[in-house]
């Protein structure tokens, strides 16, 4: 019994206390490798690589898109031109309107006359002398003379009295320069009748005056 005891003192000397390695004591229960990575490093290696990889390019989209842009700005192109297009209608409209404002009745009585006594004179002024018609003239103007009136005359123009040459037309021939060329005036001791162009136009004149006077 005593001699056990003994030897299991001594026993107890000869062994030293041996230290463990490679392992520690985690903060929470149970171990852990020294070598594995924190959680956060993976994650962050993880992100690294996604953003170093290149896109993947969808053609589908991209080219759809593309023609999105394109049809947009085409619509706009249009809608701008027509809306331009638009306003010059709408001024031109404005300014065909403002050219029809009324006018006080007078005032366009007097520039129909007007407009249509010029029409006449430049057409008067512009058609030759018929002969033919010149002389029926002078036979209608000269069957007012009687025929014991010895001064009636004629007042002619002098190149018609030239084309009157050869006609036979019963009554003394005048040359007056005041004539208009296709005028006749007879002169007679009663008083004088006149017929031709300008004798027309006057007649023309005095009756836009008195469509003018009309309300």
């Amino acid at each position: 019994m005593t001699l056990s005891r003994i030897w299991g003192a001594e026993a107890a000397r000869d062994f030293a206390p041996v230290a463990v390695a490679g392992f520690v004591q985690s903060e929470s229960s149970g171990f852990r490798s020294l070598y594995t990575a924190h959680p956060g490093a993976q994650t962050a290696t993880i992100r690294a690589a996604m953003a170093d990889a290149e896109p993947v390019v969808d053609l589908v989209e991209e080219a759809r898109m593309e023609a999105f842009t394109l049809g947009f700005d085409e619509g706009c192109r249009i809608t701008a031109e027509a809306h331009g297009a638009d306003a010059d209608i709408r001024e031109r409209l404005a300014e065909s309107l403002a050219s029809l404002a009324p006018a006080p009745s007078g005032m366009l009585s007097t520039m129909l006359s007007a407009t249509v006594v010029r029409l006449v004179e430049q057409i008067v002024g512009e058609v030759e002398i018929d002969i033919e018609r010149l002389v029926q003239r002078c036979d209608t103007v000269a069957a007012f003379i009687e025929d014991n009136d010895e001064k009636g005359a004629l007042h002619l123009h002098p190149d018609d009295i030239i084309m009157l040459e050869g006609e036979q037309i019963g009554v003394k021939l005048v040359p007056d320069k005041a004539m208009q060329r296709g005028c006749v005036r007879l002169e007679t001791a009663e008083g004088w009748v006149e017929d031709g162009p300008d004798v027309r136009l006057s007649r023309l004149r005095a009756l836009l005056d008195d469509m003018e006077g009309r309300p």
